[in-house]
């Protein structure tokens, strides 16, 4: 009697709910190219400040500033910043795991979408998220990227050898490899949040979504552009395979905003390499079968044009460097290094997938 008592009281319990997870993928950008320079001093001006409440700890912009100054002014390579942190939102970036902050970078204190795209989370569920980000610079989906789905039989290998003018051995080598390291990295940190997170209770979890943001060294390789609305489709489909059905969001490339389009042509008329991958990315969102779950996001309109107006101006960032660097601090395939470009690719990568999930 005692026994079935318990048993029925361990029944009754609540369950806890589960972990909601979110894979964001991609090359560099999504690695994170928002530097934190640029975004210091917005901070410590008033027209800016606001734009930034989330980032600053306790959004004391006053404190914020006076540390940073203070740390560059004692040792101007290794500036404080005293950036907020979310305990509800958790984010797996290659070995590094933790709270939600600024940071998750292959360049100290850089940041890409994930912050406010995991701010807009947090905000939006009462349990915990989990951000699990793995990308890596200078890889196109059609090598780096490559999807089992076109790289399962010999016949596809020697069709990819052929193309690119290599042995069978030496495609095999390079074509899939950063794929199976993206899915290898997502596996490992679903396999140990635990370990990684200690507030994690052993709900479990469930993935709501993945966010995709790549296309830049796709303009490169023989046949790549023309490949890449078949190969997002692939890419798609294989990762749905494996995870479930779960919603997908595009981050269209947008570098140089729309200044040749919203799909770049050249001279004569023809969509440049940019302009076929562009619209690639717009058409498989169009496709019947991804109708309504998947969605293509134009990032050229979040472009920033202060930071462009120097970047682009007459003698170009070089002419007023002190000045360039209040609003960016790199080139434009990294989106001008601007913050505020970052900060509002996250944002709408989240309003983004809401819907989605809607």
């Amino acid at each position: 009697m005692l026994a079935t008592l318990v048993l029925t009281s361990v029944l009754l319990q609540p369950q806890q709910p589960r972990l909601k997870v979110f894979i964001l993928a991609g090359q560099s950008n999504m690695e994170g190219k928002g530097m934190p320079a640029p975004l210091a001093w917005q901070v410590s001006q008033p027209q800016y400040q606001e734009r930034w409440k989330s980032f600053i700890k306790d959004s004391d912009y006053a404190a914020f500033t006076q540390d940073y100054e203070a740390s560059v002014a004692k040792d101007p390579k290794n500036p404080i910043y005293d950036w907020s942190e979310r305990d509800d939102v958790w984010i797996d970036f290659h070995e590094r795991h933790g709270n939600l902050s600024v940071g998750y970078s292959d360049r100290k204190n850089a940041f890409g979408p994930e912050v406010t795209f995991g701010q807009a989370m947090g905000d939006g569920y009462k349990e915990p998220v989990l951000l699990i980000k793995t990308a890596w610079g200078g890889k196109a989906i059609a090598r780096g990227f490559l999807p089992p789905s076109e790289r399962d039989t010999e016949a596809k290998w020697q069709a990819i050898a052929k193309n690119e003018n290599k042995t069978v051995e030496e495609v095999k080598q390079t074509h899939g490899e950063f794929y199976d390291l993206m899915v290898k990295e997502i596996d490992d940190a679903l396999a140990n949040i635990k370990q990684n997170h200690p507030a994690y209770q052993g709900q479990g979890y469930q993935i709501k979504g993945f966010v995709w943001f790549q296309g830049f060294n796709d303009q490169f390789g023989p046949g790549y552009p023309d490949a890449y609305l078949h190969n997002m489709t692939a890419f798609i489909n294989d990762v749905r395979k494996k995870y479930g059905d779960i919603p997908f969001v595009i981050g269209q490339m947008g570098q140089d905003a729309d200044k040749n389009g919203v799909y770049p042509v050249d001279k004569k008329g023809d969509l440049t390499a940019a302009g076929k991958i562009r619209r690639a990315q717009a058409e498989v969102a169009e496709l019947p079968q991804f109708k309504g779950n998947v969605v293509c996001v134009r990032t050229a309109p979040l472009y920033d044009t202060e930071a462009d107006a120097i970047y682009s101006g007459p003698g170009g960032w070089q002419a007023d460097v002190e000045k360039w660097r209040h609003f960016g601090d790199d080139r434009a395939y990294h989106y001008l290094g601007s913050p505020l470009f970052f900060a509002r690719a996250g944002t709408a990568f989240a309003q983004a997938m809401i819907r989605l999930m809607k």
